[in-house]
């Protein structure tokens, strides 16, 4: 293969941004670990807790239900797992909403 034709990571991920598609959590900026959410009143939610990876997936904290995220615009959206079809809001640095419970990387 020549060096012409080989597409780098970071290639395929401008390619993909300019044709205006969602790129993957990692990419846009939220940094992969593991991340809780909490209600309200400072409670933390057990169920809406997962670890993201570099390449956008995600599992729960047990390892068992994984899916991916999707950033697309200030939004994060969840495709498959254990929080299949929940979209976090409101996207600033590692923080975002799923609902009223407030999601942040610890």
């Amino acid at each position: 293969m020549t060096m012409a034709l080989r597409w780098t990571s970071a290639a395929m991920l401008m390619a993909g941004l300019l044709l205006g598609l969602p790129a993957p959590a990692g990419a846009a900026g939220l940094q992969p670990g593991e991340y809780a959410c909490a209600g309200s009143g400072g409670t933390i939610l057990i169920g809406l807790g997962f670890r993201l990876r570099a390449d956008g997936t995600y599992t729960d904290l047990d390892g068992k239900s994984a899916g991916r995220v999707v950033f697309d615009g200030s939004n994060v959206r969840f495709v498959g797992g254990h929080l299949d079809g929940e979209i976090g809001r409101n996207v600033r640095g590692n923080n975002f909403e799923i609902h009223s419970a407030s999601c942040s990387h610890f």
